[in-house]
């Protein structure tokens, strides 16, 4: 079976094939896009490892050279072929701009946010990079807490010089927030809300459906609060919604990506905006 990937929009074939699982023939993905962000290549990364685990064969066939060497430059073939089971620990990629493509769980997320945040800060050792490292274990935290997903998240961070900017996502396949927040509400006696509205649901502060000691109920809003602060962006996708968040506030829109299974996050944080590292003059006597 060929699918052809030349749009965000085509990616609902490969969540197609997840709802409908194909045991009696090849996937082979032809993929044409000449630019991938974070998210795109998480979700195509989540795809793979997916079918290696339940079918246990896909093939991927990069028609753009420039976009096949970035993602051998960014080890998508490493991480999905020894972890499509578990973890592996993290390697060395050649593409220094970017963070491994990883699978990361609450056992190996600390490794994880502190690596991220030193190697980003080789590219702007004057700014405080703390808010990295709240939304990355935030974000993390979110999926073991609350989305069930059949397996461990996953995590790309790039930086890109030109702008001056950070983009950090996280991926998973488990229950869509959606999902999530109206089995919660029904479990209280409550009523179910359109999709849209769940989504506001969860970004409100102290509304959670799991509060945990490590997040108190704070967690998408959390993410959203220090977004704003730094006059960042960050976008959500999950089941038939998406939204976009920036400064002028939070809009939601259809899911442009048909049959979305899961959720995906990407933050945008520019350099610039971020507050400079404070120092501390000693004085010699």
């Amino acid at each position: 079976m060929n699918i052809v990937i030349k749009r965000q929009g085509d990616y609902h074939k490969l969540f197609h094939i997840i709802l409908n699982p194909i045991t009696d023939e090849n996937v082979t993905i032809h993929l044409f896009q000449p630019f991938l962000r974070p998210m795109d290549i998480l979700i195509l990364t989540e795809f793979i490892i997916y079918q290696l685990n339940t079918i246990g064969r896909v093939n991927l066939n990069v028609e753009n050279q420039p976009v096949k060497n970035y993602l051998q430059a960014i080890g998508l073939l490493e991480v999905c072929s020894p972890n499509h089971f578990s973890n592996n620990e993290l390697f060395q990629i050649s593409d220094y701009t970017a963070m491994p493509l990883h699978r990361v769980n609450q056992e190996n997320m600390t490794e994880y946010i502190l690596k991220t945040q030193a190697l980003f800060q080789t590219f702007c050792p004057e700014k405080d990079l703390g808010v990295l490292q709240i939304a990355l274990s935030e974000l993390i935290n979110n999926v073991y807490d609350h989305s069930e997903s059949p397996f461990d998240c996953l995590v790309f961070c790039q930086y890109y010089a030109k702008q001056r900017n950070i983009v950090i996502a996280v991926a998973d396949l488990g229950y869509g927030i959606p999902l999530i927040v109206n089995r919660f509400l029904e479990s209280h006696g409550m009523r179910k809300l359109p999709q849209f509205d769940a989504v506001g649901w969860a970004l409100k502060l102290n509304q959670t459906t799991k509060s945990e000691p490590h997040n108190a109920g704070k967690g998408l809003d959390t993410i959203a609060s220090f977004i704003q602060a730094i006059d960042g962006t960050w976008k959500l996708f999950s089941d038939e919604v998406k939204m976009e968040s920036s400064q002028s506030g939070n809009q939601f829109l259809p899911n442009p990506i048909q049959n979305f299974t899961g959720t995906v996050i990407e933050i945008s944080i520019k350099v610039d905006n971020l507050s400079d590292i404070e120092t501390v003059e000693v004085l010699e006597w």
